[in-house]
């Protein structure tokens, strides 16, 4: 049983909220458009830091796919941005909001791509249209751009995407392999069968039996027991994000038993450590986010947690060797070195909007078939 499975813009047009930068309304001019240019924003280097790291490539987004609602030639127009193949991708589902989840996640996976070539060595990345850019995935389904576009600052550029309840989110990293999920509350009431606000922790458990370790199910049960079913059902959501974000960067899906990996949870600094088959590994990193974020100790008892997943090239899965091969320009990291990019800052998450994702040229057009530029 599992759930369904996402830069620094100017200052101007954005705000940070409790660890999240959220949009401000800005001008529809086609001016005001044209002047919306990236500001690289250099994060503090951890002490020994050693590499030359293209830290606006570290991308944090999601965007709210329950708020976005598009008519018909609104839907039509932002379909018209993806290759034919990938149109054909999303029009295959039947449900209207997961139509929505699989182009908005397209859209956001070439927007990033199309971020990291403005700064490629290869002039024929740099100037490539949104649609021409080369989207592959792997045989277990982890997305990649297909050219090796040499990046500056940015050897392994690498992403994942995920998307759950009401977001899509996607990350990105610069050296180290990256894997995202996004865990909502509501997806576990549906997979127990549960409705409205009940939650029946020891069914949960007993369902995902094969999804976590004795000491994570004894973890989650002491916590309900101590502080209600609710907060053992977010604990749950934690330790399934966690695994989920962790297999994504493999690139392994639900193909390993999720039982190998053991997570123990920092609370207070919103990150994990893993240990795998019993080894402990601490050359991987894991950050967790709350959202919507916590502002002014408000209580939302019903948050998607977010997780992000880094870790080192070789422990990729990669049948067909063309991921790894076209991806990962560097994979000799000193120890020194790998310490310092594992001790980076997590970014704060981006909460963007579907018109932060169109092509510049493409956003008149978008407008008229009835998109808001904010």
């Amino acid at each position: 049983v599992a759930f369904a499975r996402a830069s620094s813009p100017p200052r101007s047009s954005r705000r940070l909220v409790d660890g999240c930068v959220t949009a401000r309304k800005r001008s529809h001019s086609t001016s005001t458009r044209a002047r919306r240019t990236s500001r690289p924003v250099a994060l503090p280097a951890p002490s020994g830091a050693m590499l030359d790291t293209a830290d606006h490539l570290r991308l944090r987004w999601i965007v709210n796919s329950t708020t976005w609602r598009p008519g018909d030639d609104e839907f039509a127009f932002v379909l018209t941005i993806l290759p034919t193949h990938e149109r054909e991708e999303v029009t295959r589902f039947h449900r209207f909001e997961d139509r929505k989840r699989a182009l908005l996640s397209r859209l956001m996976q070439r927007a990033a791509i199309k971020r990291a070539c403005a700064s490629a060595e290869d002039a024929r990345w740099r100037d490539a249209r949104v649609e021409a850019l080369d989207v592959r995935r792997t045989k277990g389904s982890k997305p990649f751009h297909g050219a090796r576009a040499s990046v500056a600052g940015a050897p392994n550029f690498n992403y994942n995407v995920s998307h759950e309840g009401d977001y899509v989110v996607l990350a990105s990293e610069t050296h180290a392999v990256v894997g995202v999920d996004v865990a909502a509350p509501g997806q576990v009431r549906r997979v127990t069968g549960g409705g409205g606000a009940e939650r029946d922790v020891g069914k949960l458990l007993e369902t995902f039996s094969s999804v976590l370790t004795d000491r994570e199910r004894a973890s989650i049960a002491g916590v309900a027991a101590r502080d209600g079913e609710r907060a053992g059902e977010e604990l749950f959501r934690k330790h399934w994000s966690l695994k989920e974000a962790h297999v994504k960067a493999i690139g392994v899906g639900l193909g390993m038993d999720l039982r190998r990996c053991e997570f123990d949870i920092d609370a207070a600094r919103s990150t994990a450590s893993v240990s795998v088959d019993g080894k402990s590994r601490n050359d991987w990193s894991f950050h967790m986010q709350a959202f919507p974020p916590i502002v002014d100790d408000a209580v939302n008892e019903d948050r998607h947690w977010i997780t992000v997943s880094r870790g080192p090239v070789e422990d990729i899965v990669d049948a067909d060797g063309e991921f790894t091969e076209t991806t990962f320009s560097r994979r000799d990291f000193s120890k020194d070195e790998w310490s310092a990019i594992l001790a980076a800052p997590a970014p704060s998450f981006e909460l963007l909007t579907v018109a932060d994702l169109i092509p510049i040229d493409s956003k008149d057009a978008f407008e008229a078939a009835g998109g808001v530029i904010f």
